[in-house]
């Protein structure tokens, strides 16, 4: 998998260096006003990400104590950390294609 950041935009090349970030900010502000997919598809990866930091609190709280309560502690938010990572770069991805696609029109 590529590292997608917004600098991977397609369309955003056409835009001077200083000018790139102010450019996708921009496309990203009127698409969360103009576009209810993108936007919902938004608001699902912010829901997600505070679900699975909710899932490492409270796996914190109840885990046993000892080795094995703190060998549970780390894999789980190993696991988590993981998830989040996969989720951003999901959702980089899906908003540099519905971002590139409207600064190419």
């Amino acid at each position: 998998m590529k590292l997608q950041t917004y600098a991977s935009t397609p369309g955003l090349e056409r835009y001077p260096k200083s000018e790139r970030f102010a450019a996708w900010r921009d496309a990203h502000k009127q698409l969360m006003k103009d576009d209810p997919e993108y936007r919902k598809r938004f608001q699902a990866y912010n829901y997600s990400v505070m679900g699975l930091a909710a899932c490492v609190v409270l796996g914190v709280c109840c885990c046993a104590d000892g080795l094995v309560g703190i060998a549970l502690q780390l894999s789980l938010t190993l696991c988590l950390v993981a998830a989040v990572g996969w989720l951003a770069f999901r959702q980089q991805c899906f908003m540099n294609q519905r971002v590139g696609n409207y600064l190419q029109r």
